[in-house]
């Protein structure tokens, strides 16, 4: 966006929206900064306090465009929530009232913009569909929330993953209450409440939703089946697990009766699988740049360091597991690949049939490697393969660096979809975690309101 103003308090001018469009055309969200622009010079110019939102309702009124501006609260109340019960959502404002109340949930340059323009937008948390009309010609109360009991989760492992998934849903006491976090050692947890050693807990009648971040095939997927036999939602990065016993989970994967969610097992933040689900035409080819761990090594490995040294890199900096054989040879990016498959093909395939060459098998010069996986559809049969390729460097898989992934999707109209994003890390996993848990809370939802 081009800004004009001082350096410190400028506000957006104008934007260039056929660029815009084209990107749209690639990738179907796009998420850009909201609170600095270029200026005439080239510079950057902050747009200040309230940037953000006064960035998100310029982009709408340019482009034509709706407008929900997220934030912490499920909309605007006539007095603070978190210090009085007998606050009240408005579910519509006029311009009037909103100047009145709405600050300093919504910033008043971001406010007086939007009034100026006509534009009238709504304000609300994400994933949830209530929230506050801004910009109507009346005002309006909202009725008033029933109490909700919160969903109980079981987190079974406190590791890499499991413990940014315990931090991350402490931070929802409204919406999810940790009812457990079951590890092997509980002495090395001081600080995390509720740990046990105990397994059967998280079977336990009180919970709602088990969140699976241990490692390993066998123990996991027994884990994972009991918690779905039990009548349980069930959300896990373990990608070997379910990748090894897909054909007989596959009964929890679909529908409206889903209860086994797995987005953080392919991609890390990257929405792979969702992207797929949304998928208006049959897909052609899955080709893409799924581990991190391998993209962390190739590149320091590229850039001088031995391959020891290589690996040793990324597993001080948390990229890669004590023992990284399964990233190294392939078989991560395998299992992976099972899932991709069965989401896009609803094929099911085992890991082992998969033709499975990892970077551990790169001779010599190892500049310009990636490991890429590719799935493609024949007439006699899904074609997939795991090994390393030298793509063309200014090609989208060619230019992955480090953890990120890069996934293009080939649709038989001939669209390619092209996603990329962290693909490795304790963050990156755990976003897509609690991406998972907030669509297991709306059909949680769903089904107590049908009960």
């Amino acid at each position: 966006m081009i800004a004009k103003g001082s350096i410190l308090e400028s506000a957006p001018f104008s934007v260039d929206e056929s660029a815009l469009r084209r990107l749209w055309l690639d990738y179907p969200i796009l998420v850009l900064p909201g609170f600095y622009g270029i200026d005439v010079n080239g510079a950057t110019a902050l747009f200040g306090r309230g940037g953000s939102d006064l960035s998100a309702l310029f982009l709408a009124a340019e482009l034509g465009a709706r407008c929900r501006l997220i934030k912490d609260v499920p909309g605007v109340f006539d007095s603070d929530p978190a210090r009085r019960t007998t606050a009240r959502r408005f579910a519509a404002l006029s311009w009037s009232t909103a100047t009145e109340v709405a600050g300093p949930l919504i910033q008043p340059k971001a406010l007086s913009f939007a009034q100026s323009r006509a534009l009238a937008f709504d304000v609300g948390r994400p994933n949830e569909n209530a929230g506050t009309a801004v910009g109507r010609a009346d005002d309006a109360w909202a009725p008033r929330l029933r109490t909700t009991t919160p969903l109980r989760i079981a987190i079974v492992g406190c590791g890499i993953v499991g413990r940014g998934v315990y931090e991350s849903v402490k931070r929802y006491p409204g919406r999810f209450e940790v009812a457990q976090v079951i590890v092997r050692d509980v002495d090395k947890y001081v600080g995390v409440d509720r740990v046990s050693a105990d397994p059967s807990l998280a079977l336990a009648e009180s919970v709602d939703v088990v969140i699976v971040c241990i490692g390993g095939v066998g123990s996991a997927y027994r884990l994972i089946a009991a918690a779905l036999q039990a009548g349980k939602f069930v959300i896990t990065a373990n990608k070997a697990a379910v990748a090894a016993h897909a054909a007989a989970l596959a009964a929890f994967t679909r529908g409206d009766g889903r209860r086994l969610w797995y987005s953080a097992a392919v991609g890390g933040a990257v929405p792979v699988l969702e992207t797929l689900a949304a998928c208006q035409a049959p897909v052609r080819e899955i080709r893409g740049v799924i581990n991190g761990t391998c993209g962390v090594v190739l590149d320091a490995w590229e850039n001088g360091a031995t391959r020891c040294a290589a690996v040793a890199m990324a597993q001080s900096a948390g990229f890669a597991e004590e023992n990284p054989t399964r990233d190294l040879s392939g078989r991560d990016s395998a299992d992976k690949l099972v899932l991709l498959i069965e989401a896009a093909f609803q094929r099911s395939l085992a890991p082992e049939s998969i033709l499975t060459h990892g970077i551990d098998t790169i001779v010599g010069d190892p500049a310009g490697h990636k490991l890429v996986a590719r799935a493609r559809l024949t007439p006699i049969g899904i074609d997939a393969s795991i090994k390393p390729e030298v793509p063309l460097r200014d090609s989208f898989l060619g230019q992955a660096r480090g953890a990120e992934n890069r996934v293009e999707i080939e649709l038989t109209t001939g669209k390619i979809i092209r996603l990329r994003g962290q693909g490795a890390g304790r963050w990156p996993t755990t976003v897509s975690v609690l991406g998972d848990l907030h669509e297991v809370a709306r059909s949680a939802a769903n089904v107590r309101a049908t009960s």
